[in-house]
């Protein structure tokens, strides 16, 4: 073997071993981020009532997010969770002002419930540090837009909102859908 063909079978293994190694930290990196509970009622309740409390969740106005594309089908109500985020330095090093969004679904069964929060989305105002899916291990925008310092407090600040998310629908969800919006007074 003279060394022009070793070269090629080097450059060769080199590029099956570049192309194997992006493809298993490619599915490394895809592993979705979501939350979700089942909440078991301890009276019997029946699942139109609490679709009918899921759907009230969803028409209620928020201060802290915004919350649009309702629809309910069948036993479950989905919308999408707009929050708003910018960073908190003065002159910062990435600007990621923008949106947060994410998908939150909830199923009714007799006397229990289940919530799920995902498909969560970072897209900036400006378009050019944009997140993206927030399962990338790399943002959509690049490391070196947005590094991974920023980029893991912007997930954890996006988990932060959707655990708010859990808890509003559960306080939601404790209450008849007949005494939603009845003032004590």
């Amino acid at each position: 073997m003279n060394g022009s063909s070793m070269q090629k079978s080097f450059i060769k293994i080199l590029t099956l071993f570049c192309l194997l190694y992006s493809l298993t930290s490619k599915a490394q990196a895809n592993k979705e981020i979501k939350i979700t509970e089942v909440i078991t009622l301890s009276d019997s309740v029946p699942s139109s009532e609490l679709l009918k409390r899921a759907v009230n969740w969803v028409k209620i106005e928020n201060p802290k997010y915004g919350k649009s594309s309702g629809v309910t089908t069948g036993s479950k109500a989905e919308c999408v969770a707009t929050f708003s985020v910018k960073p908190k330095e003065l002159n910062p090093e990435c600007d990621y002002t923008g949106k947060i969004t994410m998908k939150v679904i909830i199923e009714c069964k007799d006397s229990k419930y289940r919530y799920t929060v995902n498909q969560m989305k970072h897209t900036s105002t400006s378009g050019n540090t944009s997140g993206g899916e927030l399962e990338n291990v790399v943002p959509s925008c690049g490391s070196m837009a947005m590094n991974e310092i920023i980029w893991k407090k912007l997930k954890g600040e996006a988990l932060k909102y959707a655990g708010s998310i859990a808890s509003n629908i559960k306080e939601t969800m404790k209450v008849a859908s007949d005494d939603l919006g009845k003032e004590d007074w």
